[in-house]
């Protein structure tokens, strides 16, 4: 006979301890899948050692597919164990990829309850985009029932100068992106829209049920922005108070073709520097999971890699935190854009470049 010691049904993989099996058999046949059978992790034998069998690595094997698929959450994974020629169901969890180690408050607040007052972000206050129509997204994992709409309480200028709070919802602000794990968003925009009055926004808080985050409007408006996979294995946004420097260098030969030099085999690479304003010491802890995400794009969807990194953090009074990192993108071709030309007398109608 052959039973789990079982673990609990909402998991942060990274308190995910390895399964263990009690069983009077000298091995037991054990499988992890996702969904369904054929979403196969691991189909393995092991055998018995004091009446009990042991998966080890099971955290590293499911954040490793996690990884690989994508997947923030792995609802549900089925772990099951063979025997009496029948497979036996041992439970179905659902993880939470958590590349931290995250320390609930107390010992009876569960992880359910974690997901229930936290956004799959680890810092509470950010930068709005300065880009009215870029959209901004959090995402969170409702364990139970349905979430409420998400509710934005905004501190805006009216057309007086005037600074005044408004409290709105916008009806299709989240959908789900699959089950229990929805995607809240919102655009400067489309707040305006809601507030015909404002002509600036200066602070948005989102409320869903019990979670919070701040929007604040920075003194200057972002030098750069990217979009990274953060500690949740979610998309989440940077914007960046930076100081920019582009170093190119050209690798190239020389030889001599009859009797005159030239260039060969160049390799020209483009390397970007980001040298931060000063950081809050909540932002200097979260901005290492940009600087060590393994999917990393400017905000218009340019992928990048970063090549090296320095996130200072520390508690000393009489310096500030930053962050210094490098980057490159993938394709080394520069990219131009087309400027129209600025309007004049010549282009704007009637007239034209035709001259009678």
């Amino acid at each position: 006979m052959t039973s789990i010691v079982t673990p609990p049904a909402f998991s942060l993989s990274s308190n995910i301890d390895d399964l263990v099996w009690n069983t009077d058999a000298a091995e037991v046949r054990v499988r992890l899948y996702y969904q369904h059978p054929g979403q196969c992790l691991i189909d393995t034998t092991l055998t018995a050692v004091n009446g009990k069998v042991k998966l080890y690595e099971t955290r590293e094997l499911i954040e490793r597919c996690m990884r690989m698929k994508g997947l923030p959450m792995m609802y549900p994974l089925n772990v099951q164990h063979y025997e009496e020629q029948y497979w036996q169901g041992d439970g179905a969890l659902t993880v939470i990829f958590t590349e931290k180690n995250i320390v609930l408050p107390v010992q009876d607040y569960g992880v359910s309850n974690w997901l229930q007052d936290n956004f799959l972000s680890t810092i509470s206050a950010k930068s709005l985009p300065s880009d009215e129509a870029t959209t901004e997204r959090l995402y969170f994992v409702q364990p139970q029932t349905t979430p409420s709409l998400p509710m934005l309480h905004v501190t805006y200028l009216d057309e007086n100068g005037k600074v005044k709070p408004a409290d709105i919802t916008l009806q299709a602000s989240y959908s789900p992106v699959q089950s229990l794990l929805y995607a809240c968003e919102f655009s400067i925009g489309a707040i305006k829209q809601a507030i015909p009055a404002a002509t600036e926004v200066l602070a948005v808080t989102v409320i869903v049920d019990n979670r919070y985050m701040e929007y604040y409007r920075p003194a200057r408006q972002e030098h750069v922005a990217f979009l990274f996979r953060n500690a949740f294995n979610v998309l989440e946004s940077a914007y960046l108070n930076a100081v920019v420097s582009r170093k190119t260098e050209d690798g190239r030969k020389l030889a001599h073709v009859n009797g005159a030099l030239a260039l060969y085999d160049r390799k020209p690479v483009t390397e970007y520097e980001v040298q931060t304003s000063p950081l809050s010491f909540e932002e200097a802890n979260w901005i290492d999971q940009l600087i060590t995400s393994p999917e990393v794009t400017l905000l218009d969807g340019t992928p990048l890699i970063i090549t090296n990194g320095d996130a200072e953090c520390h508690n000393d009074n009489s310096e500030l935190n930053a962050a210094k990192f490098s980057f490159k993108e993938l394709d080394q071709r520069h990219t131009i854009k087309a400027a129209e030309p600025d309007a004049n007398i010549f282009i704007v109608p009637p007239h034209s470049y035709q001259f009678t």
